[in-house]
């Protein structure tokens, strides 16, 4: 029989203007555009009658300690305008050693195939053979069973790349197209998807549930019609083992030039650090069980592999830009967590000692200001400081903030973070992101990043910077008073000079300051916390503060620390040293 092949190019283009424009949210004006890399993909078909052509989707050649699993995945068309039936024909394959392997179809292969459409045929079957050795050919045979000896006929013979046979989860991508560095886009043209896909962020997470490693994906639409995003998952590699992960969103549906985030998580050891991710889809071959039962056989094959820089779920991938304190972190049209109308800012960041408990305590302030004319939700924004050496602390949240922010104004929302007593806060890394849950699963999604500047601490200044509020005292005193029951009672008298940022709302959850009376020896003795919003604070002027601390005898010398103060998330108190008066 004459065996023609017909090669038909299909050729996934994406829009370079979509592509140049969904770089990553960055903190820097300039942003960071990734690299928007694609390769053209050859799809080959091969005619097979006159009014089907087939086309090799996956190749399977697993081999495992006494057995080997050879599967294949077929996409047949009908190219006429009838329907026709799926022509009958035996799928085998041929191994480098000669032998050749009849591959059963799928219980759930569709007999018939709608005019001008196409479906998939998966095949598989498992042989005993302990041996490993390579897939080279594939052929399609019209077995005719009505005569003796029965006649074999050869439809079509193809000689298989080795480039698209999958030997199992530990198998090696080689296809140099299909090894990408990490930022380069990419596509999955054997799912006959028009999407691009940039990997954004991979970072580790630890939860009540376990580690996980998530891993952040852009999705680009450059056609003009709806899309859905095909289903794949992402398989984590290190030098020894494969981690399997799964979509976290089940399904996602692009609008025409819509971008979205998908994230796919990947459960992980504490210690685990992949070197390359594997971008995989899945595949299935069903057996019949009677009455109408199947059992599914699921696979998964590798499509591409995306090479991974030292540390990078620790360090992250993203280059981080130089941040100014109090300018806006740029978010992209991609985030749907912070409404475009809302600007975020990093105020202060300070990094304290806490010589008693042997830890570094930093603060951070976030301004949301709302440029709309009606009240936005306050978004419970994650953050996490990154220190130079890629070790990631979590940001504890105050415990409790304003519902919303109102029109044309900004809130304050401060952070913690327990960092050890090495850490000096040089070269410190803000990440910022969204908490998202889907399902069960709960996995944090990368908003920006940035290298933030730590401001100075000057624990003698008598200007305090507590924003929303700068605090000049213009004097002091401390004061020993006898009381009639033979006790002296401790009061400390402050002239303040109070400025707040008039558009910044406040309210009871603001920092407070907390006045701290310790006698000669370091032991405290007494303390009042004081707030600088609502009722009972302190004002512009004289303010006297009883610091609660009666003794029997008169005991100088004595200092009063000045911290600001504000309770987690954790229900922790949190302090900021600001300044010390000494007597």
């Amino acid at each position: 029989m004459n065996k023609t092949m017909k090669r038909s190019l299909a050729t996934i283009v994406l829009s370079a203007a979509l592509l140049t424009t969904a770089s990553f949210p960055a903190w820097a004006a300039d942003g960071l555009t990734l690299a928007a890399v694609t390769a053209a993909s050859t799809n080959i078909s091969y005619t097979l009658t006159d009014k089907i052509e087939v086309e090799i989707k996956s190749m399977l050649n697993e081999h495992e300690s006494d057995s080997t699993k050879l599967g294949a995945v077929i996409r047949i068309k009908n190219t006429s305008g009838k329907i026709s039936r799926v022509p009958d024909f035996e799928l085998r394959v041929r191994m480098a050693d000669g032998v050749e392997y009849t591959l059963q179809p799928s219980a759930k292969n569709p007999k018939s195939i709608q005019p001008k459409s196409q479906q998939e045929l998966s095949y598989m079957t498992t042989v005993e053979r302990s041996d490993d050795v390579a897939l080279t050919d594939l052929s399609f045979v019209d077995v005719n069973l009505e005569v003796y000896p029965k006649e074999e006929t050869t439809l079509l013979a193809v000689a298989v790349d080795s480039g698209i046979v999958w030997n199992g989860s530990d198998s090696t991508i080689t296809k140099p197209t299909a090894i990408l560095k990490w930022g380069e886009a990419f596509t999955l043209p054997s799912l006959r998807s028009t999407l691009g896909f940039i990997p954004v962020d991979i970072h580790k997470e630890i939860t009540a549930k376990g580690v996980s490693t998530v891993v952040q994906i852009q999705v680009v639409n450059p056609t003009k019609e709806r899309q859905t995003v095909p289903n794949f998952g992402i398989d984590g590699k290190t030098e020894n083992n494969v981690y399997s992960g799964s979509r976290a969103e089940a399904s996602v549906i692009l609008d025409p030039g819509e971008k979205k985030y998908i994230h796919i998580v990947i459960p992980t050891d504490l210690d685990t650090e992949f070197t390359s991710l594997n971008i995989v889809t899945p595949e299935s071959f069903a057996t019949a069980t009677g009455e109408g039962k199947f059992h599914e056989d699921t696979y998964r094959v590798g499509r591409v592999n995306i090479l991974l820089p030292t540390g990078a779920a620790t360090q992250g991938v993203i280059p981080a830009p130089e941040y100014v304190l109090g300018t806006p972190v740029k978010l992209d049209s991609t985030n749907k967590f912070v409404p475009s109308n809302v600007d975020v800012s990093l105020v202060e960041l300070h990094v304290t000692s806490n010589e008693d408990d042997g830890f570094n305590t930093a603060v951070a302030k976030f301004k949301l200001t709302n440029n709309s004319d009606r009240p936005i939700p306050i978004p419970a924004i994650q953050t996490e400081l990154v220190s130079k050496d890629g070790y990631a602390y979590g940001g504890r949240r105050q415990e409790a903030t304003a519902l919303s922010v109102v029109p044309n104004a900004s809130y304050v929302v401060s952070y913690s973070y327990a960092l050890p007593a090495s850490e000096k806060g040089e070269g410190l890394k803000m990440n910022l992101y969204s908490q998202q849950v889907s399902g069960e699963t709960t996995y944090k999604s990368l908003l920006a990043t940035a290298k933030v500047p730590v401001q100075k601490n000057d624990p003698t200044s008598k200007l305090l910077n507590v924003y929303p509020y700068d605090i000049t005292i213009k004097d002091w005193t401390i004061s020993a008073i006898f009381q009639g029951n033979m006790t002296y009672d401790y009061k400390l008298k402050l002239d303040l000079d109070i400025k707040p940022d008039k558009q910044v709302t406040v309210d009871k959850f603001n920092s407070k300051l907390s006045f701290e009376l310790f006698d000669n020896v370091g032991n405290p003795v007494g303390k009042a916390v004081e707030a600088l919003s609502g009722e009972g604070r302190l004002y512009n002027g004289s303010n006297t503060i009883n610091l609660n601390a009666r003794s029997n005898q008169l005991d100088f010398p004595i200092q009063v620390k000045v911290f600001e103060t504000f309770t987690n998330e954790y229900g922790e108190s949190v302090k900021r040293l600001l300044t010390t008066f000494k007597q």
